[in-house]
């Protein structure tokens, strides 16, 4: 019995039926031009931004009953003064309407309350970041290393096996330099941080 749960754990995590691995991030490279797109590998991008910083973009596959969804990840990394663990979770506030940001944490040091009290001495960012459409966004630090992650409800792809359909929502125009710019603002005050 034993001997066949790996197998099995094969079988349960396999990619589902219909999944093309980087048809989406295709699609994605033609939303985000004019930037430098590079692709690393099937289901990874490196996007360029004229300022410099460096966006890894992944693809992910979420299996669900005769569907999956394909999103993107998009991730910018950089140094820290921070040296303590801390993920900080981004969340929209409002149930009906959109009223700003949450930045929540279950981390209670000084370096978590010096990171917050930062992100909201800036408005900028989070406005920016209220009127972008999301799944989930995230700021870890880890080992004097930030990372934001952010992954859009646009820019992915719902394929239906009953009826037999694909849809993709292209990230368009405005919410792409929302993001950019939500990647570019927290870049900069993370430097600022360090000085």
């Amino acid at each position: 019995m034993i001997g066949l749960l790996p197998s099995l754990n094969r079988f349960w995590h396999r990619d589902p039926p219909g999944y093309r691995p980087g048809t989406t991030l295709d699609r994605l490279v033609n939303n985000l031009r004019p930037y430098a797109c590079e692709r690393v590998a099937v289901g990874q991008l490196r996007l360029t931004l004229p300022q410099g910083p460096v966006i890894e973009v992944s693809e992910r596959v979420q299996s669900l009953f005769l569907a999956h969804i394909v999103t993107h990840r998009f991730c910018l990394q950089g140094c820290a003064r921070f040296t303590d663990p801390l993920v900080l979770n981004i969340i929209t506030g409002g149930w009906l309407r959109r009223n700003g940001v949450i930045y929540r944490t279950k981390a209670k040091h000084d370096s978590a309350q010096q990171l917050i009290a930062a992100l909201r001495q800036y408005p900028q960012i989070g406005g920016t970041l209220a009127k972008l459409d999301f799944r989930r966004a995230t700021l870890t630090i880890t080992e004097g290393r930030w990372q934001l992650d952010i992954e859009h409800f646009a820019a992915s792809e719902v394929v239906s096996r009953l009826p037999a359909s694909r849809r993709y929502l292209r990230l368009e125009a405005e919410q792409r330099r929302l993001l950019l710019s939500s990647f570019l603002m927290v870049s900069q005050l993370m430097e600022q941080c360090d000085e």
